[in-house]
C-alpha cells in the first residue's frame, strides 16, 4: 500500500502540535511577562518612597534648626538681661562675646533654614513629579495586566480548540503510525515527521542515504532518517 496520503495526514497532524506547542509556550511566558510589570512597579514605588524620605528627613531637619533658631533667641534675651545687671566690667565683657556668639550662631542657623527651605520647595516638586508617574504607571500596570490575562484567555480557547481539531484529525491516521511519529516527537523537538529537502532530511540536515531516498519515493513503509530517526517524506 501506499502510505504518502496518511504520511501528508500525519504532517498536517504535526502542524496541529506545533501550533498547540507555540500557543502554550506564549501562555506559560505570560506569568513572567506579568510579574516583570509587576515588578516594576514596586521599583517605582521604592524610588518614590525615597523621594519622600528625603522629603520627609528635610522637613525634619528645617523644625531642628528652626528649634535652634529659637533657642539661640531665648539665649541671646537671658544674656541681654543678665548684661543690664552685672557690674564688673570682665562679666560685662564675657556676657556681650556670649551674646555675640549666640547671634552669629543665630545668623549661621537662619541661612541654613533659608538653604533647607529651598531645597524643601525643590524637593516637593520632585515629589509631586513622582507621584503623578507612579499613579500614571499604576494605571498602565493595572491595564497591561488586564490585557494579558484577556490574551491568556484568549489563547487558552485557542489551544481547546485547535486540541479538539488534532483529535479529530488523527482518528484518520492508523494507531500504528501515530505511535511511531508519537514515540519519535517525545524525545526529539515535538517534531517526528519531516519532507526530504535536496537528498537532505529537513529535520536536521544530515545527507540521506540513496537507499532511504528510494524508499521514501515509493512509500511503501515508514522511512527514517539514520540521524534523527524523523520519519522522512518525499515533497
Amino acid at each position: 500500500d501506499n502510505l504518502r496520503p496518511e504520511l501528508e495526514l500525519l504532517y498536517e497532524l504535526q502542524n496541529y502540535d506545533i501550533r498547540i506547542s507555540d500557543i502554550r509556550e506564549k501562555i506559560s511566558k505570560a506569568p513572567s511577562l506579568v510579574e516583570d510589570k509587576k515588578k516594576s512597579l514596586e521599583y517605582r514605588k521604592m524610588e518614590t518612597e525615597s523621594k519622600k524620605k528625603n522629603f520627609v528627613k528635610l522637613n525634619s531637619l528645617k523644625k531642628e534648626k528652626e528649634t535652634a533658631f529659637d533657642s539661640k533667641e531665648k539665649s541671646i534675651s537671658v544674656y541681654s538681661i543678665e548684661l543690664s545687671s552685672v557690674k564688673s566690667n570682665d562679666v560685662y565683657k564675657a556676657v556681650l562675646l556670649k551674646i555675640e556668639k549666640a547671634k552669629s550662631d543665630k545668623s549661621a542657623i537662619e541661612n541654613e533654614i533659608l538653604e533647607l527651605m529651598d531645597k524643601i520647595e525643590k524637593e516637593s516638586v520632585i515629589v509631586k513629579s513622582a507621584e503623578d508617574e507612579l499613579k500614571k504607571l499604576e494605571k498602565k500596570v493595572k491595564n497591561d495586566i488586564g490585557e494579558f490575562e484577556n490574551f491568556i484567555k484568549k489563547l487558552e480557547k485557542e489551544v481547546t480548540a485547535v486540541e479538539t481539531e488534532r483529535e479529530e484529525h488523527k482518528l484518520k491516521i492508523s494507531k500504528t503510525i501515530l505511535m511511531q511519529y508519537e514515540r519519535i516527537r517525545d524525545g526529539r523537538d515535538g517534531r517526528g515527521i519531516c519532507f526530504i529537502n535536496d537528498e537532505s532530511c529537513g529535520g536536521c540536515g544530515m545527507m540521506l542515504r540513496p537507499q532511504l531516498i528510494n524508499q521514501s519515493y515509493k512509500c511503501h513503509e515508514l522511512v527514517f532518517c539514520d540521524n534523527c530517526s524523523k520519519i522522512l517524506l518525499q515533497k
